[in-house]
């Protein structure tokens, strides 16, 4: 009788060590973030003004063995760590009201694997400069272009969304709105061109938190500018003081 009291403890913290370690990967889960390339910019959201940093977030170390890039798709609400990325289709939208009910968020992904520095950085660590005026104007572009399609959301864009006066969204004009409503129109015609669906080449997540700023992170990818849109990006970005060097595709 003592032997098998013994052996039912022994069972009982055997099972309980197992369910502690069971809890701990979902304890170790959040992803600690940093952010480079830092700008200011100044938005207007449902006609409030707002003095906004622009930035590319990136994991300083590995998550899920990966390393990851991202960008804000909740304007409105401030950056803290850690975050909890998870499943983008579960996503909820960015935090503001009224709500926004027709975001995609593969919109901003297509627009992160076509024109943002991070997956220059993610195919080739240490290539991307990010001091330079030049990756920050990008990183701006990429950044306006992503508020853009989250909070006006739209079947088709042109290049004049970006500053338009009567939208949601919509910032005033300069070299990095006109870079940013480049990538619009290249978004528009790459939908039309695939039947209004879009194809992704990495893997994406988004935080989703009511505390903190929603972001989109992705790894992996081989985006890169259709054609028509190359020259127009290029000579947009020798604006910003110089051309980053870009990812190609066969067509």
């Amino acid at each position: 009788m003592v032997r098998l009291k013994q052996m039912r403890w022994v069972l009982a913290g055997l099972l309980s060590l197992a369910l502690l370690l069971a809890a701990v990967p979902a304890l170790a889960d959040s992803m600690n973030i940093a952010y480079r390339g830092s700008s200011s910019v100044t938005v207007w959201i449902d006609g409030n003004r707002k003095n906004a940093i622009t930035a590319e977030f990136y994991t300083p170390s590995t998550y899920q063995d990966a390393t990851w890039f991202g960008y804000c798709v909740d304007p409105l609400q401030t950056f803290k760590n850690p975050i909890d990325p998870g499943n983008p289709d579960s996503w909820t939208g960015p935090e503001i009201s009224p709500a926004v009910t027709s975001f995609n968020w593969r919109e901003s992904a297509w627009l992160m694997e076509q024109y943002a520095p991070g997956m220059d950085w993610l195919n080739d660590p240490g290539s991307v400069n990010y001091g330079s005026s030049a990756v920050k104007f990008a990183i701006q572009a990429v950044q306006l272009a992503i508020w853009k399609v989250t909070l006006d959301s739209s079947a088709t864009y042109s290049a004049s969304d970006i500053t338009d006066t009567s939208s949601r969204f919509y910032t005033g004009s300069s070299a990095a709105a006109n870079l940013a409503g480049s990538y619009l129109v290249a978004l528009s015609e790459y939908k039309s061109t695939h039947g209004g669906a879009i194809n992704l080449s990495g893997e994406y997540k988004i935080n989703d938190q009511s505390d903190r700023q929603d972001l989109i992170v992705g790894t992996g990818g081989t985006g890169a500018p259709e054609p028509a849109t190359m020259l127009l990006m290029a000579s947009a970005l020798a604006l910003g003081g110089g051309v980053l060097r870009r990812r190609r595709k066969k067509a």
